[in-house]
């Protein structure tokens, strides 16, 4: 969802003051801020704003599944495992097809936190169970009720433009991806995002509308979008059953976008108090439901202004963090902005430096509160905001690179005398792929397919996952009697240093691999390509 105007990034994890206002009605003025990087708030909880500790990007995986489906907007965290379901994991939904067709992505995918992808569903819009006003085109509403059931929202087009954007549906899913009911009607119009709460076999689910009219209102704002409440009930082997619909919310502004679709109400989350917070897109406010969990009339224009402007930049994704305040994704910079339940702004972080405006959506905290998952849809990643690793395993970054892609002349088959510094590597048989290369202590080693047998292309974010096997200056590679001598080698890494290779290929560890003699990451696709074990013949290993 590529922006026009790349506003200027803030820098990392700034607690700042005084930014935006509190608890206002209507639409009142932005409010400026004045970031510093020093200065603190008596408003956040002792041990700090949740986002301030939290300095790292990684990519976890391509959310990319193999129709090509891209921009990934929404992403929920699976509760328990069901069916294909897995506790742990996360599911995905993509919002456009590879053609690049914004309404027209029909694909959810499972990735586990170690990056491995799996697609859950494909969904065709002639095989639909009920009414879906336009078809397929998954948006970032999706929420999983109890006996494993997905709902997952549609707001669909033809051609990409809001023309031709139709009101949609929910569309249910039962625990194998298999579309098996759809919600539709009067009440729904353009579901955008979702969030839900559920107590035994009861559910409450909230859904944002972004299209209310419908698009041909023409570009202008306006002011009639919804938020819905909706109670379910389900089961194992009991199909939701909607039990009721109420529109809690009206008057929220909308308007049409080229570049996003639609600017409107979108990322939801409840507060412990029952307060809904609302991610108001158009206007880059954050609106307060209040009693959203038992009202039976709409709050007027959105309920009442938590805060606006400041930090937040056409915000859309939204998740409450572990000490109670709200955390959006911001769609006008590639930030993270933190606020209290009284409204004000207490942290914000970079969290896409590369791609910038229009790039975060969906959001999730990370199991025990270590991080913020998230999709980028400009590069179409899972990737994880995390506290900095990088004293886990640092290599110099000023150490020149020792050699070319050439074989080491250094290399052989026999232990170095013992003066000489060596990076030993050596052969394991693993069950599923029969004999491979491990580093010293016995873990798996990888090649990366973009590297293409020539060079170093995993750097950054992409070595912190898959560190390479490094060679500083003044070492060399030795291997054990099973490898050929001729085929070790190494390539300079971008980052300082050099990279052992074999038969040309770099080799890297995996961070999922915690024990030797594990392959995790065996035919992964993450960090922009697919990775693989070698066998000590020098051939890449691609099944298993």
């Amino acid at each position: 969802m590529p922006r026009t105007s790349i506003l200027a990034l803030v820098g990392v994890a700034l607690a700042v003051a005084g930014c935006g206002s509190s608890s206002k009605t209507g639409s009142s003025s932005t409010t400026t801020a004045a970031a510093s990087a020093t200065t603190t708030t008596a408003s956040t909880s002792s041990s700090g704003p949740f986002l301030a500790k939290f300095t790292s990007v990684s990519k976890v995986a391509s959310t990319v599944p193999a129709n090509g489906d891209v921009n990934p907007y929404g992403i929920v965290l699976v509760p328990t495992s069901v069916g294909k379901l897995q506790a742990g994991q996360l599911l995905i939904s993509n919002f456009n097809t590879k053609e690049g067709g914004q309404g027209t992505g029909t694909t959810i995918v499972q990735v586990s936190t170690a990056g491995k992808v799996s697609l859950f569903a494909s969904i065709d819009a002639k095989s639909l169970p009920g009414s879906c006003p336009g078809g397929v085109g998954l948006t970032t509403a999706l929420s999983i009720l109890p006996g494993g059931y997905v709902v997952v929202g549609s707001l669909p087009t033809t051609n990409g433009k809001t023309a031709t954007a139709k009101y949609g549906c929910l569309i249910v899913l039962d625990s194998e991806g298999k579309a098996i009911a759809t919600i539709a009607g009067k009440n729904i119009q353009g579901p955008w995002d979702s969030t839900s709460v559920s107590e035994g076999s009861k559910t409450t689910l909230f859904i944002s509308n972004a299209l209310n009219g419908g698009a041909a209102k023409g570009i202008h704002t306006i002011d009639n979008s919804t938020v819905l409440r909706i109670e379910l009930e389900s089961g194992e082997g009991q199909t939701p059953k909607v039990l009721s619909e109420t529109v809690i919310a009206d008057g929220i502004p909308w308007v049409d976008s080229a570049e996003a679709l639609v600017l409107g109400p979108t990322g939801l989350a409840l507060g412990s108090n029952g307060t809904l917070y609302v991610a108001s897109t158009d206007g880059s406010k954050i609106l307060a439901i209040s009693e959203a969990m038992t009202r039976t009339t709409p709050a007027a224009k959105g309920g009442t202004v938590l805060t606006e402007g400041g930090h937040l930049k056409e915000p859309l994704g939204m998740v409450l963090a572990p000490n109670g305040n709200i955390i959006t994704s911001n769609g006008g910079d590639g930030n993270m902005v933190e606020t209290t339940p009284a409204g004000q702004q207490v942290a914000v972080q970079t969290a896409d430096k590369k791609t910038g405006a229009g790039s975060l959506f969906g959001l999730v905290i990370a199991p025990e509160g270590k991080g913020i998952y998230f999709v980028d849809d400009g590069e179409s990643t899972l990737n994880l905001l995390s506290e900095d690793q990088a004293g886990a395993s640092t290599e110099s970054s000023t150490a020149a690179p020792t050699s070319t892609s050439k074989p080491s002349a250094a290399a052989t088959t026999t232990p170095s005398a013992p003066a000489a510094k060596t990076v030993s590597v050596s052969v394991r048989t693993l069950p599923n792929v029969g004999a491979v290369l491990v580093n010293s202590e016995g873990h798996t080693l990888y090649t990366f397919a973009p590297d293409n047998h020539s060079k170093v292309t995993c750097v950054s974010a992409c070595a912190s996952v898959w560190p390479p096997l490094k060679l500083a200056s003044g070492e060399t590679a030795a291997g054990s009697a099973q490898l050929k001598a001729s085929l070790l080698g190494s390539d300079p890494d971008p980052e300082g240093g050099g990279v052992i290779t074999y038969a040309g290929w770099p080799l890297y560890t995996y961070e999922a691999d915690s024990a030797a003699g594990q392959d995790n990451g065996q035919t992964i696709e993450a960090n922009g390509g697919h990775w693989y074990v070698i066998a000590p013949s020098g051939k890449v290993i691609t099944t298993g």
